[in-house]
């Protein structure tokens, strides 16, 4: 097997604060991406920076808008996010970045010890070995 190049650090200029903060962090901890995966990268992080204007836009207004009539309505930016979050979800999954899917992938972080391990290694050590 071929190790591919690495995914360059230097982020696309037209990212904003929260894609080039998801950039950062990806490409300093997920050292199993290649730069085969930078076009799904910054699709991901265009969509951070969009996810980061549609919240900021529905803090500003209401998220049930009235028709002239009176009639009660979602606004259209609720199910635009909804959309977005879904896209955003299957990407992560595709880069690898949920636990699970490092799983999938064979890149799970290895741990030295349980959580299970660690509190019978404290108890043991409270009690004396015994």
């Amino acid at each position: 097997m071929v190790a591919l190049p690495p995914v360059a650090d230097d982020a696309p200029a037209q990212l904003g604060p929260a894609g080039k903060a998801v950039w950062d962090l990806v490409t300093d901890q997920c050292k199993w991406l290649a730069e085969s995966d930078r076009p799904t990268l910054v699709m991901l992080c265009e969509k951070f920076d969009r996810r980061q204007d549609f919240m900021a836009r529905l803090e500003a207004a209401d998220p049930v808008l009235y028709t002239d009539k009176g009639y009660a309505y979602a606004n259209p930016l609720v199910g635009m996010l909804s959309t977005l979050e879904t896209e955003l979800a299957k990407l992560l999954s595709q880069l690898g970045l949920t636990p699970t899917d490092r799983a999938r992938l064979g890149v799970a972080e290895v741990k030295k010890e349980t959580a299970l391990e660690a509190l019978l290694k404290r108890r043991a050590e409270r009690t004396g070995g015994a």
